[in-house]
């Protein structure tokens, strides 16, 4: 009999029409909109830190000094107290104390690599003469020319933890990494990497490559000269700085700016920079991380919030950058000397 009772209870309650609690019911544009802002993509893509950028036109650099050169300049350098870049036949040296230049022959021409400095020298490579040659900063004197097959220009050497660390070639492509003794010149290792490498960069008491067709960071023990990481990256990983704490890796794909670890060899952060395509180059130094691009002399970002903070377009440089002496110096018609932003 209860049964009943109850089922007859529900079937009204069933039958009786729903409360409506719907509120003021209004079109969207009665909505107040503050600020409308754009993005480059879905809401949901977290993969990437997007932030807008101050953008300014290149003439808003304060330039401390412009200072001419024998022939357009390729890859910069900073070290031993002085600007060093390639241009031509000569290896052009700029003291950083009063931007005095002193012009070093080498045997050169044609494409280089990005050169290091370590070990007590100036390592420049000549991509097109396959050689790297070996430069006393004291006697502004080259003194060794070491015979390395190299395929591609676009990237650079490193010099540390007892080696000079050079991409050189096989049948496949630039997929050796190859020691050098910097005393002698000889080969201490060939090392095997897993795809076509681009940049070296030595710190952490490890060296660096990025693995240009594989998208890939290889972190090499130089005590056992044997890769020990892979630090998974965006689409063609190629131009690599240290500093700030960290490994920085600027890709040609899609103009990410990537940071990782150096003790740990973990992506830390993703950065977006929309400079994309052939070229550019990446330091650190001041606080800041710097990338130059083809149209885009100077970015500037952020460690400590991995954020892109400004960008000057335009102008008559661009696309090789380095920090020392207190100074951004960015390569171009001329070698500018670049106060850096605040």
């Amino acid at each position: 009999m209860r049964y009943i009772r109850w089922s007859i209870l529900l079937s009204v309650l069933w039958m009786l029409p729903a409360k409506n609690f719907a509120g003021e019911e209004l079109p969207a544009d009665k909505l107040v909109i503050q600020a409308k802002i754009q993005t480059s993509g879905d809401f949901l893509d977290l993969g990437a830190k997007n932030f807008a950028a101050e953008e300014l036109p290149a003439d808003k650099l304060v330039i401390q000094a412009k200072i001419q050169t024998k022939g357009k300049g390729s890859f910069l350098g900073f070290g031993f107290d002085s600007l060093w870049m390639m241009s031509g036949k000569h290896l052009t040296r700029v003291n950083a104390a009063d931007n005095s230049v002193t012009d070093i022959e080498v045997p050169g021409g044609g494409r280089y690599r990005a050169m290091a400095i370590g070990e007590g020298a100036v390592w420049v490579p000549a991509a097109s003469k396959h050689m790297i040659f070996k430069v006393d900063p004291i006697a502004n004197k080259l003194v060794r020319e070491i015979p390395a097959q190299m395929l591609s220009s676009e990237g650079s050497i490193g010099a540390g933890e007892g080696g000079v660390w050079a991409i050189t070639a096989t049948g496949s492509g630039d997929t050796n990494l190859t020691r050098f003794n910097p005393a002698s010149g000889a080969v201490d290792a060939i090392i095997p990497l897993p795809s076509n490498s681009a940049g070296v960069v030595v710190d952490f008491g490890a060296v660096w490559v990025t693995g240009t067709n594989n998208g890939e960071l290889y972190r090499i023990d130089p005590t056992r000269n044997t890769i020990t990481s892979t630090v998974n990256l965006h689409d063609w990983p190629r131009f690599i700085a240290s500093g700030e704490g960290s490994i920085w890796v600027f890709n040609q794909s899609d103009g990410t700016v990537q940071r990782i670890d150096g003790k740990m060899a973990k992506l830390l952060a993703t950065i977006e920079t929309g400079l994309r395509g052939n070229g550019g180059d990446i330091a650190c130094g001041g606080g800041y991380v710097w990338v130059s691009a083809s149209g885009t002399p100077v970015a500037q970002i952020d460690p400590k919030t991995n954020t892109l903070v400004r960008e000057f377009k335009g102008g008559p440089m661009g696309d090789r950058i380095r920090y020392g002496a207190g100074s951004l110096w960015v390569s171009g018609s001329a070698i500018y000397r670049i106060s850096p932003p605040d």
